[in-house]
């Protein structure tokens, strides 16, 4: 059960309003689950199986293929893509990229695609029993080479948490600390600088 709150801060001439939610409560249930869990088997029965014969291919083709687009339109390795070559006018002007420069951009993408290319690859070979140790082996790449080469206000564009909600973050032990906001020199956070103040403070000198 959540109780959603409106807080008001003032942002210049003009006041911000976001919602606050605050969950009360938990309620949990399994039922749903285990209805799930017996239509799963109710698709593996005999006469069911004889029903899902007779309908056409194209009507699962059709299924697959909207599922599929679903994944790939929300897939950010191409919604960055589609960034870079979409024409200035037909950008928001308060979309957080804008705040990048575009050849880090690229370069962001660049690692994305290498991680992607190099799992397809391997899962193709006779080292495919190899794949969960190329996945573990990303966790340094981003641990300590990407905060080399990117700042603090880049990675928290680039690469926002999956699970940002209060009540997730709550439920894991807390919003975890990135290595990049670790440093323990004066002017390296100052070069860098807060993201989110960054973000705000343009956004309110474009209103």
């Amino acid at each position: 059960m959540y109780d959603t709150n409106l807080k008001r801060h003032s942002c210049g001439e003009r006041d911000h309003v976001e919602p606050d939610v605050i969950a009360e409560s938990v309620v949990e249930q399994r039922v749903s689950h285990f209805l799930m869990g017996l239509a799963i088997m109710g698709t593996m029965t005999g006469p069911l199986l004889v029903v899902l014969h007779i309908m056409p291919r194209s009507i699962f083709a059709g299924v697959f293929f909207i599922v599929g687009w679903g994944s790939i339109e929300s897939n950010g390795i191409l919604k960055r893509l589609i960034w870079l070559v979409r024409e200035p006018r037909f950008i928001q002007p308060t979309d957080p990229l804008l705040t990048i420069r575009r050849s880090k951009v690229g370069l962001y993408i660049f690692w994305q695609a290498l991680g992607v290319l190099s799992s397809v690859a391997i899962s193709q070979t006779i080292a495919a029993i190899g794949f969960p140790v190329l996945i573990i082996a990303l966790i340094p790449l981003r641990w300590k080479l990407l905060p080399k080469m990117f700042t603090i206000k880049e990675l928290t564009v680039l690469d926002a948490l999956t699970a940002d909600n209060e009540v997730v973050l709550a439920s894991l032990g807390g919003k975890p600390e990135m290595p990049e906001q670790k440093s323990d020199d004066p002017y390296d956070e100052v070069e860098k600088g807060r993201p989110t103040e960054g973000i705000r403070q343009r956004v309110s000198n474009i209103h």
